[in-house]
C-alpha cells in the first residue's frame, strides 16, 4: 500500500472527514444556508486536502475537492431530508470522487515520473500508518455514533425520549467502548471483546425493574449491539489494513 494511489487518497479521505465531522460544528451544520458558513466549508476541506496530500504543483486537485464538495454538499441542502440514507449517499459520493481523484492524479504523477507525494518522501508508510489510524479514530467515535443514532431513532421514539445529558453520555460511553474495542484489535486482543459484550449485557438486565424498564433496556442493548458491531467491524478493517503496509 506505498504507492501513488494510497498517497493521494489517504490524505483527500482524512481531510473530508476531518472537515466534515471534527471541524464543522453542530451550528455550522445547521447553519449551511448561510453563504460564508457553507463557503468556510468547503474552503478548509479543499485546504486540507491540499496540504495533507503534499501535491503542491497539482492544480486539479485543489479545483476538485472544492467543486465537487460544493456541488455534493450544495445538492444534500436542496434535498433537505435528514435521514440516514442521504447521509450515507451524501458519504459515498466524496469516497467516489477521491478515489477517482487519486486514480487520475497517480496517472500524472507517474507519467511526470513522480513516486512520492511530499509527505511520503519525508515520512515514508509511517505517514499512511497514521492517516488510517486518525480516519480509523474518526469512524469508530464521531461518525459511527451518527449512524447509530440514525438506526435507532424509531425505537427512542417507541420508549421515551431521553434528556439530553442522558444523550450525550451515552454517546460518550458508545465512544468509548469502539476505542477500546479497537485498541484491542490493534494490540491483538480481539478475543477479550466477547467478555466486555456479555459483561455489559449482564449489567444491563440486572437493572429491569417493570416492563417499562424492559422497554427502556432493549432500546439500549439495540443500541449496544450496533456499537459493538460497527466497533469491531472497523476496527478488523484497520488492523487489517495496517498490516497490510510493507
Amino acid at each position: 500500500m506505498n504507492n501513488l494511489f494510497y498517497q493521494i487518497l489517504f490524505p483527500v479521505l482524512s481531510a473530508h472527514l476531518l472537515g466534515d465531522f471534527i471541524l464543522q460544528t453542530d451550528k455550522d451544520v445547521k447553519n449551511k444556508a448561510n453563504g460564508f458558513v457553507f463557503a468556510k466549508h468547503v474552503l478548509i476541506v479543499t485546504l486540507l486536502s491540499y496540504l495533507l496530500t503534499g501535491v503542491w504543483n497539482s492544480w486539479i486537485l485543489l479545483f476538485t475537492v472544492l467543486f465537487s464538495h460544493t456541488i455534493i454538499d450544495f445538492i444534500k441542502r436542496i434535498l433537505g431530508k435528514d435521514s440516514l440514507r442521504i447521509f450515507l449517499l451524501d458519504q459515498l459520493m466524496h469516497i467516489i470522487i477521491a478515489i477517482l481523484l487519486a486514480l487520475y492524479l497517480q496517472n500524472i504523477l507517474t507519467a511526470a515520473n513522480i513516486s512520492e507525494t511530499f509527505w511520503f518522501n519525508y515520512f515514508g508508510v509511517d505517514y499512511l500508518k497514521l492517516l488510517v489510524l486518525l480516519m480509523a479514530v474518526l469512524l469508530i467515535t464521531k461518525i459511527s455514533g451518527i449512524v447509530i443514532s440514525y438506526i435507532i431513532k424509531p425505537y427512542q421514539i417507541k420508549t421515551q425520549t431521553n434528556p439530553k445529558e442522558e444523550i450525550k453520555n451515552g454517546r460518550i460511553i458508545g465512544y468509548l467502548e469502539r476505542l477500546i474495542i479497537l485498541v484491542l484489535f490493534l494490540s491483538d486482543l480481539s478475543s477479550i471483546i466477547g467478555f466486555l459484550i456479555a459483561a455489559k449485557s449482564i449489567l444491563r438486565y440486572s437493572e429491569i425493574k417493570n416492563e417499562k424498564d424492559k422497554a427502556m433496556l432493549e432500546y439500549v442493548l439495540i443500541g449496544t449491539l450496533l456499537s459493538f458491531t460497527i466497533g469491531i467491524v472497523i476496527a478488523a478493517v484497520t488492523n487489517k489494513v495496517l498490516n497490510s503496509f510493507a
